[in-house]
């Protein structure tokens, strides 16, 4: 018996001690179908296909007058068809697995941080939207080059509006994981001009975006650079190739997942793993004005990228075995492929990407986080959340491996006391997971 005691007592250490390091990783599906959810729209998120596992709604803007030239941060605001409708819908997508993040910026939304007074209403703007929406992170979309153009500046030491970005960003990045005791969820959709535009030294503000993702690559969750609304882009070969077709798709997605050198001597941009890229493209011709593919040339560019397909298209990939762990596709719109008006049929777009990256689920996501404890850091009483409200054992466990706390939960949440204990790291067990939690 103490045999297997001191077995189980070292389980649990070493599942604290991977806590340390895991807790903080955000759970994406395996692979992802985004899409953007328009806020002006009447389909509501709970009715959206469900091969869409991780919803952007769309924006959080800085627009109010309708003139998008002069847009500042502190205007940020988020109007919904029905604030009621969203706010019921979002809890009921995210326990079926799904993911909803809120996208910032957006082609009339964009702004820019001129001062730390705007990176710290940057902040609480954001702070303020999660905690009345609930959502499981951010999406940074800043568009238009009056906002992201940098004149000078290096990728270590870019503009001061930039590096307020990156700033900001990290500290939303800290907060969240402080107050809700995971990792905040962070995804960005730059234009193609500003992450492979640095290819290009006539490419007007061509690379301007670099900075934010080389800064933030550790904490960086997904990258779907924009293959549409886009110029000519050249390519890791110095070859100019046109979007909307299987050659820009490859070609555009191997150069952010290898990286390079800014053409005009800002620095290397040292690339992403595949596993933190999705390919972005418009669900239909009137979803964008340029950069519209077939699905046929969809799917054989993502079947050539993964590994899995022929050659699509004249370029070569560098990595002739391809990419398996590519993350999946985006689109700008949901509301586009729901629409029979966009491509024929409604969500002909998701039927394609299926074709393209397989069955797209969400049960990896579902069973990660089968419950979740916040406050976390706590202090008094922590509140602890369970999709399944059949009777759960809930075991608390200090990092001695000692059983500290044991309770049979059977509603969806509920509020624990744990101020008799200790200060320090603790693991919350239950249903076979587990949770770190840090009392305070």
């Amino acid at each position: 018996m103490k045999k297997h005691y001191l077995s189980f007592k070292s389980g649990l250490l070493i599942a604290v001690g991977l806590l340390l390091f895991t807790s903080s990783q955000a759970q994406l599906p395996a692979k992802v179908l985004v899409g953007y959810w328009h806020n002006w729209n009447s389909l509501r998120v709970k009715d959206v296909d469900p091969r869409y596992n991780v919803i952007m709604l769309s924006f959080l803007e800085a627009d109010k007058d309708g003139n998008t030239q002069n847009n500042v941060v502190g205007d940020l605001e988020f109007t919904p068809y029905s604030k009621s409708q969203l706010k019921a819908d979002i809890p009921v997508v995210q326990a079926k697995g799904k993911k909803v993040l809120i996208s910032i910026g957006g082609a009339n939304g964009s702004f820019k941080l001129n001062s730390t007074a705007d990176k710290d209403t940057y902040v609480s703007k954001v702070k303020a939207f999660i905690q009345e929406y609930g959502v499981d992170g951010i999406d940074l979309d800043l568009e238009q080059k009056v906002y992201v153009k940098m004149s000078s500046g290096t990728m270590a030491n870019p503009a001061t509006h930039i590096q307020l970005m990156i700033d900001g960003t990290k500290e939303l990045l800290s907060w969240y994981q402080s107050t809700y005791g995971k990792k905040m969820l962070l995804t960005m959709a730059p234009e193609c001009l500003y992450v492979q535009g640095g290819l290009s030294k006539w490419a007007d503000a061509g690379g301007s975006w670099l900075p934010v993702i080389e800064q933030l690559r550790d904490d960086l969750d997904l990258l779907m650079v924009q293959l549409y609304n886009t110029g000519d882009m050249y390519d890791l070969d110095g070859v100019v190739r046109a979007q909307g077709n299987a050659t820009f798709i490859v070609a555009m997605t191997e150069a952010v997942i290898r990286g390079f050198t800014h053409v005009l001597g800002w620095g290397d941009y040292s690339g992403l793993p595949a596993s933190k890229v999705a390919v972005a493209l418009p669900s239909c011709s009137s979803a964008a004005g340029g950069g519209v593919v077939s699905s046929t040339d969809m799917v054989a560019a993502m079947k050539y990228l993964q590994g899995t397909g022929p050659k699509a298209g004249s370029y070569t990939l560098k990595k002739l075995s391809g990419y398996p762990d590519l993350r999946g596709l985006m689109t700008w719109s949901i509301n586009n492929d729901q629409s029979t008006s966009c491509g024929g049929a409604s969500y002909s777009f998701a039927d394609a990407a299926e074709q393209a990256i397989g069955t797209i689920g969400v049960e990896e996501v579902k069973k990660a986080v089968a419950f979740t404890v916040f406050p976390n850091p706590a202090t008094s009483t922590i509140t602890v959340q369970q999709k399944n409200t059949s009777a759960s054992v809930m075991q608390i466990v200090d990092n001695q491996g000692k059983v500290v706390f044991t309770s049979t939960l059977t509603a969806a949440s509920t509020t624990v006391d744990v101020s008799p204990l200790a200060t320090g790291f603790y693991a919350v067990v239950m249903n076979g997971t587990t949770q770190k939690l840090l009392i305070k």
